[in-house]
């Protein structure tokens, strides 16, 4: 990986063996099969006492606030922990204290087993405080003002901090399938842009993923019709003031890989495309969390109908507590 330094951030300009092979979501032809390549991590390793279950991961900090990260099972010598160019020192018992800067930005951690180069990627943003908004705008871009705690519930909360990107981070990924500029809001502004994003939802759309394929549904991402709202883009949506989607923790999601035509496929292979396709991707995801296997990821999962302006879809969060809706 090769990094230039700007500031205290670093940007990346090549990227890892398995980010290359899967940069470009392209879509398939007729005839064609994907080589699905779940991108699960070839090793144990927690960030602040959560897995990392992916080659690449998420992870957001506030200023100062510190991230561990714990490497099981290891040996000295067995693994090389990275921050750019420096390298970061691992205790014997394979644990790294480092506390996020002052200065908002990028800053990718990457762990690499030494005896065959299998990496596990953390990228990692310190976000820019939420006390940086004046007058519903931070840097020049709307973002409006939250409302309060719904029935006074903490994920309910306004949020303390944002991602903040800027054009060449679009196509960064953030997990094996996800790239930061799918969940971008969709309201038009110049740069730079800000986005929440739950690290939970990267999951349980990776899990729901390897579902969707394992049922023969061959797809390398899904379509993000819509990820993060800003609370005054949602608004001028007329969406429900409290919706998931303006906490990063949700996502309206389609398969069109054949053709590419911005409407869902016809995965049930009834020979049309309509409402029972979004049902059959539904009935997945309604099915894809327990609060016993997974209880982080458990969360919302809705329904929706073709309008005017896009075809059918279904909505899934992590809430934390579980929501159906739009299905009979």
């Amino acid at each position: 990986m090769f990094l230039k330094r700007v500031g205290c951030k670093y940007r990346v300009f090549v990227l890892t063996a398995f980010t290359v092979v899967s940069l470009f979501i392209s879509p398939l032809h007729a005839g064609e099969k994907l080589n699905f390549d779940p991108g699960l991590a070839p090793f144990s390793v927690e960030a602040n006492k959560k897995p990392l279950h992916h080659v690449i991961n998420l992870r957001t900090l506030m200023p100062g606030e510190n991230l561990n990260i714990q490497l099981k099972q290891h040996k000295p010598g067995e693994f090389t922990v990275s921050l750019g160019p420096q390298n970061l020192k691992l205790s014997g018992a394979g644990h790294i204290a480092w506390v996020a800067p002052n200065k908002s930005g990028y800053y990718p951690i990457i762990v690499v087993r030494n005896k065959d180069k299998a990496v596990v990627e953390l990228k990692v943003f310190v976000l820019v405080p939420a006390s940086h908004i004046v007058n519903g705008k931070l840097n020049g871009y709307q973002i409006g003002s939250y409302p309060s705690p719904l029935k006074g519930l903490a994920s309910y909360r306004p949020p303390k901090g944002f991602i903040e990107i800027q054009a060449e981070l679009e196509n960064l990924r953030v997990s094996p399938h996800f790239t930061l500029g799918q969940f971008l809001c969709k309201q038009q502004s110049a740069y730079p842009k800000y986005l929440l994003l739950d690290s939970r939802l990267l999951d349980k759309l990776e899990l729901l993923l390897r579902k969707v394929n394992s049922k023969g549904i061959a797809t390398n991402s899904f379509v993000v019709m819509s990820g993060y709202r800003t609370p005054y883009y949602n608004k001028a949506i007329g969406n429900v003031t409290n919706s998931r989607h303006i906490y990063g923790g949700a996502a309206d999601i389609f398969i069109d890989v054949r053709p590419v035509d911005n409407f869902m496929d016809d995965i049930n292979q009834e020979g049309m495309k309509n409402l029972k396709d979004a049902e059959y991707l539904y009935n997945i995801a309604d099915k894809l969390v327990s609060h016993s296997k997974h209880p982080e990821l458990v969360g919302g999962v809705g329904l929706y109908d073709k309008t005017s302006a896009h075809g059918p879809f279904v909505h899934v969060d992590v809430r934390g507590t579980p929501a159906r809706w739009g299905h009979q």
